[in-house]
């Protein structure tokens, strides 16, 4: 009977320990100081002067948007550049260019929501995105106009290939510029690992406001909902999940292009390796 006894006792001990560790284990979880790396909050990276490449014309708002409306309210100069024509944005509808005014006039209503007044459209066709004299002189016009400090861009992971050329791009503009900045790759296709994020919770609404303006692309994916639960799910490290947060990766110019470099993402080899690797 003693013995019975003590081997319950010890069974229980032992069960209790074996729910301490597992209730420690996940707790390392919940807590950031376990965490390997722990991103930056920032109320919004430096810069008075900003340019924003966006491949279409909700990349900018789904990556940035409430990062760039706390720019605006800090009363810094914030220039957008959209890349594509928004032609391929509804594949029900034959009339290309319709469908490319809609898009358009979409892209103005939400930047207007987030007081963003400075557009610039490039109107290359969408998904045929390359690098051209045109394109390049165009770019360097306007970074020479506006000597910005800060750029923000789709990261050089995103996955889709208007932005990976946006990245290629990018590479092949800065040789010729003589202008400091720093860099800030945002996601919008592709998560990325982060080192700065922004606390957008006081701003929320006005980007809830604007994703609401793409209505002719949340009828085929809901880019509202998807990009409200990034933006939640990338408040947990620092906010304890109780705001909303935009995520970016943050660096120089010089050591954004030598990253391109390194990794080849400068060259359209890249993207045929990386389709050889991901065949089904």
């Amino acid at each position: 009977m003693e013995d019975r006894r003590a081997k319950g006792i010890a069974m229980h001990i032992k069960d209790r320990m074996i729910f301490l560790q597992i209730k420690d284990y996940v707790k390392s979880f919940l807590r950031p100081y376990n965490l390997i790396y722990i991103p930056k909050v920032v109320d919004k990276p430096e810069g008075k002067r900003i340019i924003v490449f966006s491949p279409h014309f909700d990349d900018d708002v789904i990556g940035c948007g409430g990062t760039l409306h706390k720019h605006v309210l800090a009363g810094d100069e914030v220039t957008i550049i959209y890349f594509t024509d928004g032609r391929e944005g509804d594949p029900d509808n034959p009339d290309k260019n319709l469908v490319k005014t809609v898009r358009k006039e979409e892209a103005r209503r939400a930047t207007a929501i987030l007081g963003i007044k400075n557009l610039e459209f490039l109107d290359e066709p969408e998904t045929q995105l390359k690098t051209n004299k045109k394109l390049l002189k165009n770019l360097k016009d306007t970074f020479e106009k506006i000597r910005p400090e800060l750029i923000y861009m789709p990261s050089f992971i995103e996955n889709h290939i208007d932005h990976l050329e946006v990245n290629r791009i990018f590479f092949r503009l800065v040789k010729d510029l003589n202008i400091k900045f720093n860099v800030c790759a945002y996601e919008a296709w592709t998560p990325i690992p982060p080192n700065i994020i922004v606390d957008i919770g006081e701003v929320i609404e006005k980007k809830e406001q604007a994703l609401k303006e793409y209505k002719s692309q949340i009828k085929y994916v809901d880019y509202f909902s998807t990009t409200l639960g990034l933006n939640k799910y990338r408040s947990a490290m620092n906010l304890k999940g109780r705001s909303f947060a935009e995520a970016f990766f943050y660096t120089t110019c010089k050591e954004y292009v030598k990253l391109l470099k390194e990794l080849r993402l400068n060259k359209r080899i890249f993207l045929k390796d990386f389709r050889k690797h991901f065949k089904t």
